[in-house]
């Protein structure tokens, strides 16, 4: 195997990595939200710098690789995708800081939420986020094109949770307060959703050279 390959086998190896991160701060973060647990934040944001230096590092191995061996064709753009990807799972880490702050407005309200709700928000965004990364390692469009079809699915989690809030009577400041973290917190799902969806788009595009982007509906 030439250099220039194990380079990238290394590159698509701490992509995995920083995706399993990822995946493990978010539903951390979830439960931070569904707990109340304000107490985890300065974890979670130590943990968030973690995910910063990783995508860095990541960022420096992709130049390294485009400076020193100038790829072609499908190595080019497995290379491009993981500069795409890098970026994405970072900001998949930045909404799932969100979601958590969220528990801090709320810690002190009695006033409940539903949890069963959040973690189902929680589950969806996983296996998306799994997926899609597993799609992108094995070049797997079918798979990616499975990611794309439950981005419908946390569109509708996002508008039960609006129409939850909208459809209650918050007369209290604690309700209130509740009620907007979580509104907050669903749409923070929602676009991790959209970047998992992103990432799906993007590995259809470089398995088939084929841009779906916008052959979805809006």
């Amino acid at each position: 195997m030439s250099r220039e390959r194990e380079e990238i086998r290394g590159l698509m190896a701490s992509i995995v990595s920083m995706a399993d991160e990822v995946g493990k701060f978010l539903r951390d973060a979830a439960e931070a939200f569904v707990n109340r647990d304000a107490d985890a934040l300065p974890r979670l944001h130590a943990r968030d710098e973690e995910i910063d230096q990783m995508e860095n590092a990541n960022d420096a191995r992709c130049l390294r690789i485009l400076a020193l061996y100038q790829p072609a064709a499908d190595d080019l753009r497995t290379v491009f995708m993981a500069l795409k990807i890098n970026n994405d799972l970072e900001r998949i880490g930045d909404h799932a800081l969100n979601i958590a702050e969220r528990a801090e407005a709320i810690a002190a309200f009695p006033v409940p939420i539903p949890a069963d709700r959040f973690r189902r928000m929680a589950d969806l965004a996983l296996g998306m986020l799994g997926d899609a990364i597993g799609a992108f390692i094995s070049g797997d469009a079918v798979l990616a094109k499975s990611v794309i079809a439950r981005d419908d699915e946390a569109d509708d989690l996002l508008r039960e949770s609006v129409e939850t809030v909208l459809s209650e009577t918050w007369r209290s400041r604690p309700e209130r307060e509740t009620a907007i973290a979580m509104v907050f917190a669903a749409k923070e799902f929602e676009r991790i959703a959209d970047l998992c969806t992103n990432l799906a788009e993007d590995v259809v595009f470089m398995a088939e050279g084929t841009n779906i982007k916008h052959e979805r509906p809006v």
